[in-house]
């Protein structure tokens, strides 16, 4: 965990109560949510080599 910290920054803590009902707030496949995880990752991982450089 330390290590993902590091890297990407702490997640948020709390609950996840009441979001359905925030403006634009929509469910999504698996398949939709991991290409996107895996892009916005693809971003900081670039992100973060831009600034070691």
């Amino acid at each position: 965990m330390a290590a993902y910290e590091r890297q990407y920054g702490v997640l948020a803590e709390g609950a996840l109560r009441g979001w359905q009902e925030s403006d634009g707030a929509a469910e999504m496949t698996r398949q939709e949510f991991e290409s996107t995880w895996a892009a916005a990752r693809e971003t900081l991982d670039a992100d973060r080599i831009e600034e070691t450089s």
